[in-house]
């Protein structure tokens, strides 16, 4: 039997922040779910709820955590080839040409030149940007310069690909065609992806399930399955009636909760986190 490949298992995953009063602000509490390989996983919620320190922990940023984290059945020990990772921020290098940023990813891959030339190749086909290959980030707009950060998390062929609000700072309509672009991709590509995204909608749109966190400390509230067929189309009935079902989980804060939310935030400015 073939070997799972990108299999997530995250097992009573608790964290906290200690804050200058070296009190423990706890940020993630019980975190426990299962992703199978190839499977698409959207992660919402509003600010505060843990999402993104989730992520951090499977990039494998941080090590300070209670409970366990499995990548096809071994506790993650540092960052890896094996995940990619896609931020907000595309964060190139603006000295560099599409080509030369995304090489930037394959410093630590055993490949030759030739190879790497050759998966680069794929990468930027991939993405739709062969004619800009050689264009440097001040010659490209916003949802290129994401585009060429997504084929950069994919060159080195990882298990899993995080994304951490990827087109949060795109205008609508870039941000609706690249999700677009990011749904055809995963279909072409067969790896597990991971998005944590404020957007219902895109969190929808784009996964096989949505992970409803909800705050103060960061629970998983609710697990969605989005059981509509890829391609998707916005217009599909069904995915808004999974958006309305999740808009209902954010309606029913009390108002002490919703106090209590606007107090966490006013303490991040006073964490100290980890190294």
């Amino acid at each position: 039997m073939a070997k799972s490949l990108g299999a997530v298992s995250i097992k009573n995953v608790s964290k906290f922040y200690r804050q200058k009063n070296n009190q423990p602000l706890p940020v993630l509490h019980q975190i426990s779910l299962d992703i199978q390989p190839g499977e698409f996983i959207s992660i919402v919620g509003s600010s505060g709820c843990g999402k993104s320190t989730l992520l951090r922990l499977l990039i494998g940023l941080e090590q300070d955590f209670s409970g366990q984290i499995l990548i096809d059945g071994k506790p993650i020990a540092g960052a890896s080839l094996e995940r990619g990772i896609v931020f907000q921020d595309h964060r190139l290098f603006p000295w560099l040409t599409v080509r030369e940023n995304i090489r930037v990813a394959l410093q630590n891959s055993p490949l030759s030149r030739d190879e790497q030339d050759k998966t680069i190749d794929e990468h930027i086909e991939l993405v739709g940007l062969t004619a800009f290959q050689h264009a440097y980030p001040s010659q490209l707009s916003g949802g290129m310069s994401q585009r060429v950060a997504i084929a950069r998390g994919l060159v080195n062929r990882p298990k899993i690909l995080l994304l951490d609000e990827p087109f949060g700072a795109l205008d609508a309509l870039t941000r609706a065609k690249l999700q677009q672009e990011l749904q055809r991709i995963w279909e072409t590509e067969k790896i597990t992806m991971i998005i944590v995204t404020h957007d219902i909608e895109e969190a929808v749109f784009l996964g096989e399930r949505v992970v409803v966190m909800q705050p103060n400390p960061g629970i998983i509230k609710h697990i969605l399955p989005v059981d509509v067929p890829h391609p998707r189309h916005r217009e599909d009935f069904r995915l808004n009636n999974i958006k309305n079902e999740i808009l209902k989980d954010f309606s029913q804060f009390s108002s002490e909760e919703l106090h209590s939310l606007e107090l966490t935030r006013r303490k991040f400015n006073e964490y100290q986190f980890s190294v």
